[in-house]
């Protein structure tokens, strides 16, 4: 008996070995095609600047579209799993449809288009495959892709599905959305016609319609508008509409697909408003695209936030579709009082420039790497750890537009980033001077999650996972957990601050 022991153990060592070497072959190679670039060697460098000499006065042309996205929810062995909240959140049902919107604006020698999507969130890499869809003839010098950051809509990064261990993107959907966005931008460029267009900024306090939930408190709240209408009987073509809120008004119980207040929002615009048969408000007619800001903090109308509807002059404070539809209607009433008492001119000379650029971020949440490594998300490495996305500054007439690939926060943007007590990095601001000190033109429109989503982007000195926490806090604050990690808004920062420079 002891011979045969003896004999038996080399050879189980040898049959150890090699399922050891198996299983580290195999975790290889599903590292490997887990990050493996989807788009090797891309890299934008653009700079397209803005004449101002030529072309001639007049020479404007803006052209709107838009194509539906609502999910499919006719088979039932195949859930369309909903954003945002939690996992297994099954959509039972549409309440009102998901649109991806489109704008392409013309100067007579630059084109560029820009989507906004309803939906959580779109990754660079998908960004891109619309792209590899644009037909040449369309002439599209540089394209936009945001997100409203929906989270009623379904999953289209892969963090909510029916586990913590399952993706909950529908590969079908996602392909939807893909040839959806790539439509609408022809259809926007066959829609091109003659236009004027005028910049409004709104002040809107943030009291009743937006709350921080974390400090320092520091709002993004201003409403920033491009009204485009036609030169020849001055009707309304659409708008581009810049706020900043989560659109999860309805909140984490909620099952049915809904657009939420930017979808209540848009409807209020073009078609007025209207109760039991009564027209309360006229529309404008036109398409209206509504783009996100600096919603990181974050920035939200939670169950805590009394909205008043303005029309009915009802107060909303439990989470139901009539809330959302308050604060889209709040919005709308003071859009369309500015624009039916503004004395801001219209002009048909606008001339539109362009900076934009890829850049690199260290990928060092190690709960995002996991979720690659188990096929959660689906997104490509240009390097071990390191991911592509992509930041522009495009300027337009008396405008200029910051495109942030993710949810930044609102005081790197506007001011007030502090290094609180308990911060990980004891260090002065870096994120400093804020975007819109930097940024050229009177009217500066930030469009949040714009050609990705690499979630909160949380200046360094308020950095905090581990304890102490911020302000004395008992518990770890909301944000770090979905970021890409502490350099982030460094990087950002640096590349938007170069981007502006003249």
């Amino acid at each position: 008996m002891h011979e045969m022991s003896t004999h038996k153990r080399p050879r189980l060592l040898k049959y150890s070995l090699w399922i050891i070497l198996f299983v580290g072959l195999a975790a290889c190679a599903g590292c490997i095609c887990a990050f493996r670039d989807r788009h090797p060697g891309y890299k934008l460098a653009l700079a397209i600047p803005s004449q101002t000499n030529a072309p001639a006065r007049g020479a404007l042309r803006v052209g709107f579209a838009r194509e539906k996205i609502s999910p499919d929810l006719s088979n039932p062995k195949r859930p369309i799993w909903l954003a945002g909240f939690k996992q297994h959140r099954a959509a039972a049902a549409i309440h009102d449809d998901l649109w991806a919107l489109g704008c392409v604006i013309d100067d007579g020698r630059t084109r560029i288009g820009i989507v906004a999507l309803d939906a959580i969130g779109f990754f660079h890499d998908d960004v891109l495959r619309v792209r590899e869809r644009l037909n040449k003839d369309w002439k599209l010098d540089y394209t936009v892709i945001c997100s409203t950051h929906d989270h009623s809509a379904p999953d289209l990064l892969g963090l909510w599905g029916p586990s913590y261990l399952r993706s909950g993107v529908n590969k079908h959907y996602r392909e939807q959305v893909i040839a959806a966005a790539a439509k609408v931008f022809g259809e926007a460029v066959a829609a091109l016609q003659p236009a004027k267009v005028a910049f409004h900024e709104i002040r809107t306090p943030p009291d009743g319609l937006v709350g921080d939930s974390r400090k320092p408190q520091v709002f993004d709240s201003d409403i920033r508008v491009m009204h485009f209408t036609s030169t020849t009987n001055g009707a309304t073509i659409g708008t581009i509409i810049g706020w900043a809120d989560h659109p999860e008004t309805a909140w984490s119980k909620n099952t049915e697909v809904t657009a939420d207040f930017p979808g209540y929002l848009r409807d209020a615009l073009e078609k007025g408003v209207h109760y039991r048969g009564v027209m309360l408000e006229s529309g404008i007619g036109g398409i209206h695209l509504y783009v996100n800001g600096a919603v990181g903090g974050l920035m939200s109308t939670g169950p805590e936030i009394t909205v008043r509807d303005p029309y009915l002059k009802q107060d909303f404070k439990e989470p139901t579709h009539d809330k959302p539809l308050a604060l889209g209607r709040q919005l709308a009433s003071r859009i369309l009082t500015r624009l039916e008492s503004t004395n801001v001119t219209a002009v048909d000379y606008a001339p539109i420039s362009v900076k934009a650029k890829t850049i690199e971020l260290p990928l060092k949440n190690k709960g995002y790497l996991f979720a690659g490594l188990m096929g959660l998300i689906d997104r490509g490495h240009v390097r071990w750890r390191v991911i592509r996305s992509e930041v522009a500054l495009i300027t337009f007439g008396d405008a200029s537009i910051a495109c942030i690939p993710g949810e930044i926060y609102p005081e790197i943007v506007n001011g007030g980033i502090e290094t609180p007590p308990g911060a990980d990095f004891p260090i002065k601001p870096l994120e400093v001077p804020p975007l819109r000190q930097l940024m050229p033109g009177k009217v500066k429109f930030v469009f949040g999650l714009a050609n990705d989503e690499i979630g909160y982007i949380i200046p360094k000195s308020e950095w905090d996972n581990k304890a102490p926490y911020l302000y004395g806090s008992k518990k770890k604050l909301y944000g770090e957990i979905n970021s890409v990690g502490p350099d982030a808004a460094r990087i950002i920062h640096s590349a938007m601050r170069e981007l502006c420079k003249p």
